[in-house]
């Protein structure tokens, strides 16, 4: 029997990793989308295939009958979707971030808890072979005590002069954060996922657009615990390619370094390199078929695996998405808190 899945979003992300991830799972049927408007739907519904096309949630989810529904729309859709679908005991793939605020995601959590659903949110990076190379080092003890790891995502998506027009994304109306949210709650949650819980943060934004409404450039500094500490970097303006990830986690025995990155041949790599900075270990990498897609569709395979009742612990749930929203505010609250430096010689 053929797991039935509906998207609802038809943009960018829906086009390059969601239908294609899909298509490529064996089981899976698309059967239904929903876009912005019903021709949007209807549109995108023709291009790709798919036999319905709905004009409301209500109807995606009452009409389609789906066993997943997949949430690519924008950041404030995503909590009353989320909600809709685990209230019907729909399964749910809502890309990150969960919520717009924690408390919400923390309701969210709650739901799926209360309702023993199964849901994920989208951080798809966690299943990059290379990221999970570093993880099981990290494990093992490869790289000894974690002491320092620095984190960055950044492509220039919304280049003010090479990249695409800024869309809902930079909207306030849509969106709580910029930058923060649209790379650095995937690198945020890595961190939480390699090294553990962070107990602070500090932060700074830029803004260079000259329409900026949210922040194009966010910059963090984070504390794990009692020792060790990192910083994290997220841009959509910032030079890179898809999807723009080095992660280099410095610990007291060896520094990993995971590049994810469409210039890499193969997209990604891995290696473990010594205190004076040279290569010690450069680990094979299982290959990334499908490189913009493939993330989506290995987390597509360990939600269809929880779905069925089968293990699946890599699988971000929904307390990982209020996990990371908690710090994500916490990032919004500790902005610009900036001490003046004085000229050399000034009374």
């Amino acid at each position: 029997m053929s797991l039935r899945v509906a998207l609802l979003g038809t943009g960018f992300w829906a086009r390059n990793a969601h239908v294609p991830a899909l298509r490529a799972i064996d089981g899976v049927e698309l059967v239904a989308c929903a876009g912005a408007t019903l021709y949007e739907g209807r549109a995108f519904a023709q291009e790709y295939g798919i036999p319905t096309a709905c004009e409301t949630l209500e109807q995606l989810l009452e009409e389609a009958r789906p066993d997943v529904l997949a949430i690519v729309a924008p950041d404030d859709v995503h909590a009353s979707a989320t909600a809709a679908a685990l209230n019907r005991r729909v399964a749910v793939f809502c890309e990150k971030p969960l919520a717009n605020d924690a408390d919400t995601a923390s309701e969210l959590a709650g739901l799926e808890r209360e309702t023993r659903g199964v849901a994920t949110v989208g951080f798809s990076f966690r299943f990059s072979p290379a990221l999970q190379a570093m993880r099981r080092d990290v494990e093992l003890g490869a790289l000894g005590e974690p002491w320092f790891v620095e984190l960055y995502e950044h492509n220039p998506q919304f280049h003010p002069v090479r990249g695409r027009p800024m869309n809902w994304k930079g909207d306030p109306q849509h969106a709580a954060a910029g930058a923060l949210f649209e790379y650095g709650s995937h690198a945020v949650d890595l961190a939480r996922w390699l090294i553990g819980d962070v107990s602070a943060v500090s932060t700074s934004f830029s803004y260079v657009r000259d329409d900026a409404r949210l922040d194009d450039i966010a910059t963090l500094q984070l504390r794990f615990g009692e020792r060790a500490t990192g910083i994290l970097v997220a841009s959509w303006v910032l030079a890179g390619g898809f999807p723009g990830i080095k992660v280099r986690l410095h610990g007291s025995e060896a520094l990993g370094e995971a590049v994810l990155d469409e210039s890499v041949p193969g997209g990604e790599r891995y290696a473990r390199l010594a205190d004076d900075g040279t290569v010690r270990d450069r680990v094979e990498l299982e290959p990334l078929a499908d490189f913009v897609s493939g993330y989506t569709r290995r987390h597509y395979e360990a939600l269809i695996r929880a779905v069925h009742g089968q293990p699946a612990d890599e699988l971000p749930r929904l307390a990982d998405g209020f996990a990371t929203q908690a710090i994500l505010e916490a990032a919004l609250r500790a902005t610009e808190h900036w001490a003046d430096v004085s000229a050399p010689g000034a009374a």
